[in-house]
């Protein structure tokens, strides 16, 4: 397979499961409805958010009808939360800055859906708390682990450094709250990463990314060296729990299952990040 078999493969290869083959699916004829319209990706990312409020406001309730037509409302939510992304490329209108209101949006609705459950499931406030902080520290590892291979393979360096350089150049020219907490994203990425932090402040100090890029031979041999990796990671996403969460409510015994829930996946994540932290201290290419 060359080089750019590989980039075109990587994409497929990084989408969780779960929307590869139910989100995705279930979102082109929407994506395809839209194309021609003036619906814009961000207007379809509010949508998402506005639902999953909705569905937050049904679980609160805590009867049985509503727990179920919360879930149904919720699980359309996350389908429209994989229309943004197709429609902006399949608009051309992809950029950081969708990335970001995406993020953004995401992390709007889990709020609002866990706020909801708590009110609903009073009982389970503990197990909720526990799937809520997964639910962020999946996101974030996730976001860096596909981030950063595909740069990897893509263009032959660790992309990470230079999105945080870029963040704190386009803050420092045009100072914005967004970008900001965006920056601190990115750090607490390389903190749980990398085991270091930099404040903004401080980044000034620091000057930007010089690490060379790798030759093609190079980049394929890392691809298919960590290919177990990719494997394992593409299971660690939120995108899982939310499905997961949203089959379970629409049946309603998602209360029965919660702890349950919240163990696996933290056991999950956890033997991932040891095996991810091992695969790549040894690797070649540091």
């Amino acid at each position: 397979m060359s080089l750019q078999d590989q980039i075109n493969q990587i994409r497929k290869d990084l989408t969780e499961p779960v929307v590869r083959w139910i989100q995705e699916p279930a979102a082109r004829p929407l994506v395809y409805a839209f194309k021609e319209t003036p619906v814009t990706p961000n207007q379809v990312t509010a949508l998402s958010a506005l639902l999953a409020i909705s569905a937050a406001y049904f679980f609160s309730l805590g009867d049985t009808r509503s727990i179920i037509q919360g879930g149904i409302i919720f699980e359309i939510s996350l389908i429209l939360d994989s229309v943004d992304g197709e429609l902006a490329r399949a608009k051309g209108m992809a950029s950081e800055w969708g990335r970001i209101v995406d993020g953004i949006g995401d992390y709007v609705s889990s709020i609002a859906v866990l706020i909801g459950l708590m009110i609903g499931f009073p009982d389970s406030k503990g197990a909720l708390l526990i799937l809520a902080f997964l639910i962020f520290l999946r996101g974030v590892t996730f976001d860096y682990f596909k981030e950063n291979m595909t740069s990897r393979v893509k263009h032959g360096y660790d992309g990470s450094q230079r999105d945080i350089q870029k963040t704190y150049e386009k803050t420092s020219a045009s100072p914005s709250f967004i970008l900001k907490v965006y920056f601190y994203y990115l750090q607490l990425q390389q903190l749980l990463f990398r085991g270091h932090w930099t404040s903004f402040k401080g980044y000034a100090s620091t000057g930007p990314s010089t690490d060379a890029a790798w030759p093609e031979k190079q980049r394929l041999r890392y691809y298919q060296e960590k290919q177990p990796l990719i494997v394992l990671w593409k299971w660690n996403g939120p995108d899982l729990i939310f499905f997961l969460m949203a089959l379970l409510s629409c049946f309603s015994i998602l209360e029965n299952y919660l702890q349950w829930l919240s163990g696996i996946m933290t056991l999950q994540l956890v033997l991932t990040f040891i095996l991810h932290h091992y695969m790549i201290r040894n690797e070649k290419y540091s």
